[in-house]
């Protein structure tokens, strides 16, 4: 990287299919032989735990290792967003390593010694497969792993024992659902021993933010990485396709109903000065919805898809303590009010070229 060049946030970057499958997340769990499982580590074996992975690491001048309990609230809100830790009150962990556009991040002393993850946006999983590989491949050069013959890899979690892989994809579906044929693609879900899950769960059903499910395995115990991926790989590619097969259809019979999506989410866009994340979400998800039936233009889907990020608590709290804004009088003492109030503005100047057709 070039110095002082400030690197692109992954989810900023264009990736394949980036219309239907947002994201790819790879995670692989490793714990180091000869120490307990964190849960029932001493203060000492964590230190240590940590020194060893600190070494393993520290020749790679991309990543930066991080002390936990150094990271304040705002940066932990931050870590929560990109989804590289968890929102639970009793998380922890004892290091966080992350590379320069956070694609690639290691938890250690988590639930696992070691965590390793890689994102990418879009349906990219081998590229993130060789990137979690190589980081496991680094840290086994210097660190000995967990493992037996009839168990594979050794985990805190019975159904993380195996492989360690987790792959999971994050899929945008207005069309699947609002035709009515979301309860097929669960049984097919089902028949196949993954798990769909909503991002969101707003109790309007024509909101937008409810069309954004992850895609994961089960567990990670069903044959090996290859298999793993190739199966939820296989999945992913049925429900892309059939998205876009019933996108066209429903397009084309719908489309006074389409363009009130549309427009009344534009109208809410434009004119609101203050907008929750839940709100924003919904509108983000309408404007991809019209943009890939050919309602919106003057936008990207990966603008689109970048703003599900930018238009995140954390994201909008670190700009409000970084720059200046002059706010409304009644806003000047209520922080909750402020970062709906920029929120609205982050939205409105993203589609400043927007156009509804």
């Amino acid at each position: 990287m070039e110095k002082n060049k400030i690197p692109v946030p992954w989810f900023s970057l264009p990736g394949l299919n980036d219309d239907v499958v947002l994201s790819t997340k790879i995670r692989l769990c490793r714990n180091l032989a000869d120490f307990p499982f964190p849960v029932k580590m001493s203060i000492d074996d964590m230190e240590r735990v940590n020194s060893l992975v600190y070494d393993a690491i520290q020749n790679e001048s991309a990543f930066h290792f991080i002390d936990y309990k150094n990271i304040f609230t705002q940066g932990r809100q931050v870590l929560i967003d990109k989804n590289i830790i968890t929102e639970e009150k009793d998380f922890d962990c004892s290091a966080v390593i992350l590379n320069d556009n956070d694609a690639e991040n290691i938890l250690v002393n988590h639930i696992d010694h070691v965590r390793i993850s890689s994102f990418s946006s879009g349906f990219e999983a081998e590229k993130v497969m060789a990137s979690v590989y190589r980081i496991d491949e680094l840290l086994q050069n210097k660190l000995q792993f967990a493992a037996s013959h009839d168990f594979g890899y050794l985990t805190s979690l019975i159904k993380d024992c195996g492989t360690g892989l987790k792959i999971s994809y994050r899929i945008f579906i207005p069309s699947i659902v609002l035709s009515g044929q979301f309860d097929a693609i669960i049984g097919l879900v089902q028949e196949k021993k993954f798990c769909i899950q909503p991002i969101f769960q707003v109790s309007d059903s024509a909101d937008f933010a409810n069309f954004i499910f992850d895609l994961y395995p089960g567990n990670a115990a069903d044959g090996t990485e290859l298999d793993q991926a190739a199966n939820i790989s296989s999945l992913a590619e049925i429900i892309l396709k059939t998205e876009r097969k019933i996108r066209r259809t429903f397009a084309d019979n719908n489309p006074t109903i389409l363009l009130n999506f549309v427009k009344r989410a534009y109208a809410k866009a434009m004119y609101s000065l203050l907008l929750t994340y839940e709100e924003a979400a919904d509108i983000i998800s309408v404007m991809k919805f019209g943009l890939q039936t050919g309602r919106v233009s003057g936008i990207t889907e990966q603008e689109l898809n970048a703003l599900y990020y930018r238009a995140k608590h954390g994201h909008i709290l670190y700009v409000n303590d970084n720059y200046a804004f002059s706010y409304e009088d009644d806003l000047k003492k209520d922080l909750s009010a402020q970062l709906q109030r920029l929120r609205a503005i982050v939205i409105q100047q993203a589609f400043e070229k927007l156009t509804v057709n």
